[in-house]
């Protein structure tokens, strides 16, 4: 039987484990988790995503990227802990980027975008605007049904992307790369 001394020693050497491993994922990566119908087709409610780090280049055009916003989390035990509420939307825009909806259409830099990806087929609203410094502009897919830069969003500042999705591990029989 192990004595008291080495198994506590055994819990602190695998908690310290486990957090030093915890760690290392959230700075290269980590989960995201896709909530609500926003970035539909694309993703789904309830897809569990990874997501990488912005570590040596900065978000594309085009890039499926999480970031965290000042929303109140849904999940009570994260409102208990404080944790703000991330989202999960396709950059559009970049920093001095003019962009423009007009028509159902998006333009950025007066260039019609080109977007097979969206559930609609069509944006909704009239904007004209330009992103500001050090900030993004984001939208779901299913634009007839996201919160995103349009709306309560806003424009995303870069301190808050927390990575860009790069794969769909559930459901099971949906894991796949995210273009």
């Amino acid at each position: 039987m192990k004595t008291l001394k080495k198994e506590v020693l055994e819990w602190i050497i695998t908690i310290a484990a486990a957090g030093a491993f915890a760690f290392v994922i959230n700075i290269f990566g980590g989960l995201a988790i896709v909530e609500g119908p926003s970035m539909l087709p694309t993703l789904h409610d309830g897809d569990v995503l990874v997501r990488g780090s912005y570590l040596t280049k900065e978000p594309q055009y085009g890039d499926v990227i999480a970031f965290n916003t000042d929303m109140t989390h849904p999940w009570k035990i994260y409102r208990m802990l404080g944790v703000k509420k991330a989202l999960v939307k396709r950059v559009i825009g970049l920093p001095g980027d003019q962009v423009r909806v007009a028509d159902g259409l998006v333009y950025v830099n007066e260039i019609q975008l080109q977007e097979d990806y969206l559930n609609e087929g069509m944006t909704d609203g009239e904007i004209d605007t330009v992103v500001p410094e050090d900030h993004l502009f984001v939208l779901g897919d299913n634009r007839l049904n996201s919160n995103d830069s349009r709306g309560s969003v806003g424009f995303v500042n870069m301190k808050s992307v927390i990575g860009k999705v790069n794969y769909r591990i559930y459901p099971f029989d949906a894991i796949q790369k995210i273009k």
